[in-house]
C-alpha cells in the first residue's frame, strides 16, 4: 500500500537542496489533454515499507526533453532504501495520468514528439492495430519464425524479429531448463516480447502458456504464431493477471523497474503461483549504467522507471516479499534473477548495511551532478539552480574540466 507523504518528511534526508523546477528556456504549454493527477507522495519505500531513505536525484528523462506534458512531469525526487536498497521515485504518476504517459509511451520516453506518430518497427509499436495492420502482421508471419537467408525471401515479406527475438531470448530458457524442474508446467510469461520464451518452454517442456503484453500488435503475433493465449496492455497501477487459476512458474520481464506499486505487484505474483512455484525476473535496469559506465542518470531514468537497483537489492527486493533466491546474476547489464515462494514472508531478510549505502549514495551525487551538467544548454534554466554546485563538486573531483571557451567537457568516473 502506498501512503500520502506528510508535507515535511523526516525520514527523507535530501542530498540536494530541494528546489522547484526553474522556467523552462524555451517556451512551455501544459497539454490540456494529460490528466494533472494522481501523483503519488510517497514516505516509505514502496518494495519494503522502511521508511528510512536518502533522496539521491530529483528528476527523470522529462528534463532532457523539449516538449513535455507539463513541469511536473520530471520532478521524480527518487531515494535509496535504508533496508532494501531499492532506489525508488518517492513522486510518481498513478491512475488516469500514468495511464495517459503509458497511452503516448512512444512520446514519453523520447522516441516522438508529443502529437507526433513515429514510425518503426512494427513489433514494438505502441500504436493500435488496425484491420489494415492486423492483415499485414498476418501475412507478415505466415512464413513463419526461422526463414532462411538461402529462400530468396526479401525481408520485407517476413518478421525478422520472430527469429530475432528467438535468438536473444533461448538463455532464459536455458537458465530456466537448468535450475527448475519443468515437467507440463503451467506458465505465465509477463510484458513477453514476442512469445519466444514461452514458445521455447511450450516445445521441450509441454508447457501450459499464457502471455501479457504491453503492445496490442506484440499480443496479436504471439496468438498468431504461437497459438498462445495472450492478453494487453498490462496496467502497471493497479496491476492484475487476466488469466484464472496458478501457475508452476511466473516470468516477468523489466516489470519491477516499472510497478507504480511493487510491493503490490509482488504479492500478486507470489499469490498467484503454486506453493513451491517459481518466480523469474530479467531486464531488470540496474545502477552500474549510470554510475560505472558513463551513460546519463536521467536517461536511463525515463518516465516509467520507478525503481532501480543493484545485484544485491534486487535480491533483497525479492526476500522482503516472500520470496526465496535461487539464483542470480546479470545478463546484458541486466539484473536476472529466479526466486522460489516462500509459505510465509520471512520478516528476518538482511537489510542493507551502512557502508553500501554511504558507497552509493556518493556514487549517486556524483552521477546525478554529471547528468545536470550534461543537460542541453537551451534547457538549462530547468536545472539553473542546482548548475553551480553541481559543476564546483565535479570540477573538485575530477569528473568535469573548464575547457578555453568555457564550455564543460564531462569526464564521467571508470569502473574500478
Amino acid at each position: 500500500m502506498l501512503h500520502p507523504e506528510p508535507a515535511v518528511n523526516p525520514a527523507i534526508h535530501d542530498a540536494e537542496t530541494a528546489i522547484e523546477p526553474a522556467p523552462p528556456a524555451i517556451v512551455h504549454e501544459d497539454d490540456p489533454s494529460c490528466p494533472r493527477d494522481p501523483i503519488l507522495k510517497l514516505h516509505r519505500c514502496p518494495v519494503c515499507e522502511t521508511e528510512n531513505a536518502t533522496r539521491v536525484g530529483k528528476y527523470n528523462k522529462f528534463i532532457v526533453q523539449e516538449r513535455i506534458p507539463d513541469l511536473r512531469c520530471f520532478v521524480y525526487n527518487f531515494s535509496m532504501c535504508h533496508g532494501c536498497g531499492v532506489v525508488y521515485a518517492t513522486s510518481r504518476p498513478s491512475g488516469e495520468r500514468y495511464a495517459w504517459l503509458l497511452e503516448h509511451f512512444e512520446e514519453s520516453i523520447g522516441r516522438a514528439d508529443f502529437g507526433e506518430v513515429r514510425p518503426g518497427k512494427v513489433t514494438l509499436s505502441s500504436y493500435a492495430l488496425t484491420d489494415e495492420g492486423r492483415e499485414h502482421l498476418r501475412r507478415l508471419a505466415s512464413k513463419g519464425v526461422y526463414v532462411s537467408e538461402h529462400s530468396g525471401v526479401s525481408r520485407k515479406e517476413f518478421l525478422p524479429a520472430l527469429m530475432a527475438d528467438r535468438f536473444n531470448k533461448s538463455v532464459h530458457a536455458e537458465i530456466l531448463g537448468s535450475l527448475v524442474p519443468l515437467n507440463r508446467p503451467r506458465v505465465l510469461e509477463i510484458r513477453s516480447r514476442l512469445g519466444s520464451i514461452s514458445a521455447i518452454l511450450q516445445r521441450l517442456y509441454q508447457a501450459d502458456c499464457h502471455a501479457m503484453t504491453l503492445f496490442e500488435n506484440q499480443q496479436f503475433l504471439i496468438q498468431e504464431v504461437y497459438g498462445i493465449p495472450a492478453a494487453s496492455p498490462i496496467n502497471y497501477d493497479e496491476f492484475a493477471i487476466p488469466f484464472e487459476g496458478r501457475f508452476d512458474l511466473i516470468i516477468a520481464n523489466h516489470m519491477l523497474t516499472h510497478a507504480v506499486r511493487p510491493r503490490d505487484f509482488l504479492a500478486t505474483l507470489r499469490d498467484r503461483l503454486t506453493p513451491r512455484g517459481h518466480l523469474y525476473l530479467y531486464g531488470e535496469f540496474i545502477e552500474r549504467e549510470f554510475l560505472e559506465e558513463g551513460h546519463s542518470f536521467f536517461n536511463t531514468m525515463n518516465p516509467f522507471h520507478m525503481q532501480t537497483f543493484n545485484g544485491a537489492s534486487a535480491v533483497r527486493a525479492l526476500e522482503a516479499n516472500g520470496f526465496r533466491v535461487v539464483f542470480s546474476t546479470t545478463h546484458e547489464n541486466r539484473f536476472v534473477g529466479l526466486a522460489q515462494r516462500l509459505e510465509a514472508p520471512d520478516t528476518d531478510w538482511p537489510r542493507m548495511e551502512d557502508r553500501e549505502r554511504k558507497r552509493r549514495s556518493a556514487a549517486y551525487r556524483v552521477a546525478n551532478d554529471l547528468a545536470i551538467l550534461r543537460v542541453p544548454e537551451r534547457l538549462r534554466d530547468r536545472v539553473a539552480k542546482e548548475w553551480d554546485g553541481a559543476l564546483e563538486r565535479s570540477l573538485a573531483n575530477g569528473t568535469a574540466e573548464l575547457m578555453k571557451k568555457g564550455q564543460v567537457k564531462v569526464r564521467p568516473p571508470t569502473k574500478k
